[in-house]
């Protein structure tokens, strides 16, 4: 039997002007991650990525697509954004959990990079805006440090 699987959403605040990432520091586990976190129940996940940057950020944000996903949306059947990938991250045991699977639906988000921001001092030590390059000295998870580069790639081509 495999893991059990938790749907968790992922909202990489992106800049497409300047290149540039917002990351977060998260306080618990002292990296740098894009804001994100458990899905509510019955909750869509481009919403849940939305909700999450609110709650982290205190920030509005709207889905980019940079991935030109072909519209089928119909009348009676609407269309969903879609995820500009898809992650299956294993999740070591903790206090509360076993090991699980984040199946975790990650989103392209763009704030107004001006506005300031209204950080969850609960959660969050810090947040800031980096260039692509400055990433890769972050203290981060790799697959962090490559969506932030797909990211980047598929921002230059559309």
């Amino acid at each position: 039997m495999g893991l059990r699987s938790h749907y968790v959403a992922t909202g990489y605040i992106y800049d497409q002007d300047r290149a540039r990432f917002l990351l977060i520091q998260h306080k618990k586990l002292g990296k740098w991650l894009a804001p994100g976190g458990h899905l509510e129940e019955g909750e869509e996940p481009h919403v849940g990525a939305l909700r999450e940057v609110w709650e982290e950020i205190g920030r509005e944000g709207r889905v980019l697509d940079l991935l030109a996903t072909p519209e089928v949306d119909t009348p009676t059947v609407p269309q969903l954004p879609a995820p500009f990938c898809l992650l299956a991250e294993t999740i070591p045991a903790g206090p509360r959990d076993g090991e699980h699977i984040h199946l975790d639906f990650v989103y392209v988000i763009e704030i107004d990079p001006t506005a300031s921001l209204n950080i969850s001092e609960a959660e969050i030590e810090r947040a800031q805006w980096f260039a692509l390059e400055e990433i890769d000295e972050l203290d981060t998870y790799e697959n962090v440090k490559r969506v932030c580069r797909a990211i980047s790639r598929s921002a230059q081509q559309i």
